[in-house]
């Protein structure tokens, strides 16, 4: 099979894309030896396998403190419940490991590729495309943000809490900081409270 014909595969599907991203491990990091932060990263990742795989989501892939995991497009509800649920597990492991780690977290549906590329001996699943980096781009630092169409499938008494921030529209759980670096606007913009 030539390169091209096997592009004929890469077809986009649209998946409930989510990115956690921890608030504060980049200066544990610095001053915790190597050996402390690899303890904290297996009780971390196992708890991402653990509470997305019970909601029906996916791990794609852990980059040191980063996951990027994904649902289907129609489970925003179970994404949602997933990271509230994270946000508390990834508190009591940062308490456990002694370190001021809180979750960051971005929820975002969109198109993209979902791909198992070959690589050498074995395959490796992967989800690429506008629609990934958008997630990223919803904001960063603690607390939990989701795009609109995630808002949108929500049930109703789960959307009260949530603060929006436009444009584009961004609903955020917790603390602000970060939130407007990722929109592209200054802290002082307006949210309004739904």
């Amino acid at each position: 099979m030539t390169t091209t014909q096997s592009h004929q595969n890469f077809v986009p599907v649209k998946r409930l894309i989510m990115v956690i991203d921890l608030a504060g491990f980049t200066k544990a990091a610095q001053s915790a030896g190597d050996v402390k932060i690899v303890a904290f990263l297996q009780d971390y990742y196992a708890a991402c396998e653990e509470v997305l795989n019970k909601k029906d989501g996916t791990v794609i892939k852990f980059m040191g403190d980063a996951c990027l995991g994904m649902f289907p497009p129609e489970r925003a509800k179970s994404a949602v419940e997933a990271l509230l649920e994270l946000q508390q597990r990834i508190k009591d492991i940062a308490g456990q490991h002694q370190f001021e780690i809180v979750l960051g977290a971005n929820v975002h549906v969109a198109s993209a590729v979902e791909v198992d590329f070959d690589m050498g001996t074995g395959k490796r699943k992967d989800i690429i495309g506008r629609g990934v980096n958008q997630t990223f781009l919803l904001g960063r630092g603690p607390g939990i943000r989701i795009s609109e169409p995630v808002y949108r499938g929500l049930p109703s008494a789960m959307r009260s809490p949530w603060t929006k921030h436009q444009p584009p529209a961004v609903y955020h759980l917790g603390p602000t900081e970060g939130i407007y670096e990722g929109l592209g606007k200054s802290p002082d913009a307006n949210a309004v409270r739904w």
